[in-house]
C-alpha cells in the first residue's frame, strides 16, 4: 500500500511539473485576475510587487493576502501575502511579498514553489501633469519536491510606469532579467517575460487597460480589462485574454479600509 502511494505521488509530481511550468504566471492578485491579467500598466496596490514594481509608489501602507485553486484543482493551492509601506520623504515605497504554490496529496506536500520578494519603487520625475516611476524586485525562488530535495535561485524584475496628463499611464516590466535557473545543476530556466501596456482613466474610478505580454519562450498574449467603481465601497472588474482565450470578472468591496476581492 505504501509503495502504491509513493508511485502515485511520483506520477502526480511528474504530471504537475510537465503540464504546469515551474513558477508559472499564476496571477496572485484577485483584482488582476478579474481584469484578465491587465494590471501592469496601472499597478497601484501592494500586489505591484509581483506585477510592475514601479507601481508600488502608488500603494498605501497595506497588508493583503489571497488564496486560489490553480486551474480549479483541489490538490493545488496558491497562497499570497503582500505588504507595502511608504518611506519618509523622497525615498519611495517598499514592499514585501510571499507567494506559495503547493501540491498536496493525503496530507503530504509533494511539491512546493515559494517566492520571497523584496521590492522598492521611487519617483524619478514629477510635475503637474506627468510622472515617471521606477521599481525593482529581488526574488528568491525556492522549489521543493518531497523526498527529492530543494534548491534556491534568485531573480530580478524591473519596471517603469509613466503617467501622462494624469489620466493615461504607460507601463513596462521585464521579469527575471538575470535569467535564473533551478533544479539539479541549474538546468531548468525560470520563465522570463516582458509586458508593455497602456491604461486610461477618463473618469475617476473608471479604468481601461490593454497590455501585451511576451514570454521569452512562448507566443505573445493580449490582456484587456476594465474596472468600474460603482459606489465608494463597491467596484466591478471585467477582463479578457488570449492564449488561452478566456474571460473573467470580479467584485471588490472596500469598507472602512478593509478590502475584500473575489
Amino acid at each position: 500500500m505504501k509503495s502504491n502511494k509513493i508511485i502515485f505521488s511520483i506520477i502526480l509530481i511528474l504530471i504537475v511539473a510537465n503540464i504546469f511550468a515551474v513558477f508559472d504566471d499564476y496571477e496572485p492578485s484577485p483584482r488582476a485576475r478579474a481584469m484578465g491579467g491587465a494590471f501592469y500598466s496601472f499597478s497601484n496596490d501592494a500586489y505591484a510587487i509581483f506585477y510592475n514594481p514601479a507601481g508600488l509608489i502608488h500603494a498605501d501602507n497595506h497588508f493583503e493576502s489571497s488564496y486560489a485553486k490553480v486551474m480549479n484543482n483541489d490538490f493545488q493551492a496558491l497562497n499570497t501575502v503582500v505588504f507595502s509601506m511608504k518611506l519618509p520623504k523622497k525615498f519611495g515605497n517598499i514592499g514585501l511579498g510571499l507567494q506559495s504554490m503547493d501540491v498536496d496529496f493525503q496530507d503530504v506536500n509533494l511539491m512546493s514553489e515559494k517566492i520571497y520578494a523584496l521590492s522598492h519603487s521611487i519617483t524619478l520625475m514629477k510635475d503637474i501633469h506627468s510622472e515617471l516611476n521606477f521599481g525593482h524586485t529581488f526574488n528568491m525562488y525556492h522549489l521543493t519536491f518531497d523526498g527529492l530535495g530543494n534548491q534556491p535561485s534568485f531573480g530580478v524584475n524591473l519596471g517603469m510606469l509613466a503617467t501622462l496628463h494624469q489620466r493615461t499611464k504607460i507601463g513596462f516590466t521585464i521579469t527575471n532579467l538575470n535569467n535564473p535557473k533551478v533544479g539539479v545543476d541549474n538546468l531548468h530556466e525560470l520563465p522570463q517575460k516582458m509586458v508593455m501596456g497602456i491604461s486610461y482613466e477618463p473618469y475617476t474610478g473608471v479604468i481601461t487597460a490593454l497590455e501585451l505580454e511576451k514570454p521569452l519562450a512562448g507566443k505573445t498574449e493580449i490582456h484587456a480589462g476594465t474596472e468600474l467603481q460603482i459606489t465608494k465601497i463597491f467596484a466591478l472588474n471585467f477582463g479578457i485574454r488570449s492564449n488561452p482565450a478566456s474571460y473573467s470578472a470580479g467584485a471588490r468591496f472596500d469598507i472602512y479600509n478593509v478590502i475584500v476581492e473575489y
